[in-house]
């Protein structure tokens, strides 16, 4: 494939953008984990913990999908979570071969403490930008990962995927 094939691409506005919006996630995601870093503190642990206290009821799988991370870095991180007494592992009446994350009160303290310098962060940026457009921003990046998303699964599944792009937009 060359490169300046004009078939493949979009259009040049396009792909500036999803470059800009790309770059932007990035550069976010690489801010907190220099905060992570900071605090002495790997950024899969933050990312574990984060999403632990807004669904008590989560899964490991379902962690590694909602943060696109290695079910190994969740695994490693989860078994030093138990092994240090901050959750139980509960098995889900669902499908018994899946344990559901639970903080132990010691967890609860636990996690607080170390996600209070990211929950202070998060408070000013809000405080910054404002709650509109953050529930914007959030809105719109997530349909453009359902996008994508949606657009690698069709590409992996279908081999008409090819014959689509072409016919996309001219």
């Amino acid at each position: 494939m060359v490169l300046n094939d004009e078939s493949v691409y979009l259009n040049l506005e396009a792909d500036i953008a999803i470059g800009a919006i790309a770059a932007g996630v990035s550069r976010i995601e690489g801010l907190y984990t220099k905060l992570a870093q900071k605090h002495g503190l790997p950024y899969g642990l933050i990312q574990v913990l984060y999403i632990l206290r807004l669904n008590s009821h989560v899964t490991q799988k379902q962690i590694s999908e909602v943060c696109e991370i290695p079910k190994q870095t969740v695994n490693s991180v989860i078994k030093q979570l138990k092994a240090d007494n901050h959750i139980t592992l509960v098995a889900n009446d669902e499908d018994r071969r899946e344990k559901k994350i639970r903080f132990t009160p010691l967890g609860e303290a636990y996690s607080q403490e170390i996600l209070k310098p990211f929950l202070e962060l998060n408070k000013m940026v809000v405080n910054k930008i404002g709650m509109d457009l953050l529930l914007q921003l959030s809105k719109k990046l997530k349909t453009l990962g359902d996008a994508i998303e949606l657009e690698i699964e069709l590409k992996e599944t279908s081999s008409k995927w090819e014959e689509r792009t072409k016919n996309a937009i001219p």
